[in-house]
């Protein structure tokens, strides 16, 4: 449990808050009533320093990040693009402060992969600079995790759709363009994507497949045979999942949907219980909509899941390592 630099209490920092993560870090803040005293939102973009906004429905001003600033800080949230942060993160060590970096993809080296679910329990006072991985990266980590308490995975593929809002809110603006513009039968933009993305399905222009496996391979069994391919696709919101694993030995799937569900922050749909891409929207949970057996692979089988990409693979989990840095708690959700 970390001790506040001041005596009134914890100050906490969001470096980037105009971000859709960075909204997002403050809204849950707010909806789980996190014991702040005081927090600071600060630009690292050189592109939103002045900016009005909120902060627990009272206005609130975005402030240049500063070393005098982030000094007077006991925990200090990183998101935005990774090349605006890295001077900053930095300065942990220096300026004694935790810095819990959402930036994509993050570039501190000596940071130590968190998720809620796997390894909070692993941290320690020592540990200044805590990742939390890739979106993509977090929901793939927990269903392996769970999966291998039955059995080694010995393979998993997955192929993930992954939604415009990856782009900030220019993608998600440019997205709802296109879908008018193509109804309409107009010129569709292309600013943000460089083809028509409304009603299409591609491989993802900007991709960091190689990174995400090694992140996933650093949280769980290094010895899975792990490939993923992202795709860019016609979503606003949240991560869709089609993964196949195959384990050195078979499994049932009731036995597999137990072990997914023992793990809080899954959920997996029961009954007529059905979950689409839309269903993660808002929702603290990875989404398991079906568990399906491979008939023509022995020991594989299908998973099929969702996540919103902003809250419970971003903005959620950066909340839950902070509670667990801050103030010892282990939740998952």
């Amino acid at each position: 449990m970390a001790h506040p630099k001041s005596s009134s209490g914890i100050r906490l920092g969001i470096v980037n808050p105009l971000t859709l993560v960075g909204n997002e870090i403050k809204t849950i803040l707010r909806e789980r009533a996190f014991p702040y005293d005081h927090i600071a939102l600060l630009d690292a973009s050189g592109q939103t320093a002045g900016a009005l906004t909120e902060m627990g429905d009272e206005p609130a001003v975005v402030s240049p990040v500063s070393a005098a600033e982030l000094d007077s800080l006991d925990l200090v949230f990183f998101c935005g693009r990774a090349e605006q942060n890295r001077e900053w993160i930095a300065r942990a060590e220096e300026d004694n402060f935790i810095a819990v970096d959402l930036s994509q993809p993050t570039t501190a080296e000596d940071g130590k992969l968190a998720i809620a679910g796997i390894n909070l329990e692993s941290l320690g006072e020592g540990d200044r600079v805590l990742v939390s991985p890739h979106p993509v990266a977090i929901p793939i980590a927990l269903i392996l995790q769970q999966i291998r308490t039955l059995a080694p995975v010995d393979l998993c593929t997955a192929t993930v759709v992954q939604p415009a809002s990856e782009f900030e809110q220019a993608g998600v603006e440019e997205l709802a363009q296109q879908t008018i513009s193509v109804l309409n039968i107009h010129a569709v933009p292309k600013e943000i994507f460089d083809r028509q993305l409304a009603f299409n399905l591609y491989p993802a222009l900007e991709h960091n497949e190689e990174f995400i496996v090694s992140q996933v391979r650093g949280l769980t069994d290094p010895r899975t045979e792990l490939a993923l391919l992202i795709t860019q696709g016609t979503i606003f919101h949240g991560h869709t999942f089609s993964l196949f694993l195959r384990t050195h030995e078979e499994l049932d799937e009731p036995r597999i949907a137990e072990a997914l569900q023992a793990n809080p922050a899954i959920v997996f749909a029961e009954g007529d219980q059905q979950f689409g891409t839309i269903d993660a929207a808002g929702k603290d949970e990875v989404l398991v909509a079906e568990v399906r057996r491979d008939p023509t692979v022995r020991g594989g089988f299908w998973v099929w899941a969702v996540c919103d990409n902003l809250r419970r693979s971003s903005a959620l989990n950066a909340v839950l390592i902070a509670e667990k840095v801050l103030f010892g708690t282990g939740s998952t959700n």
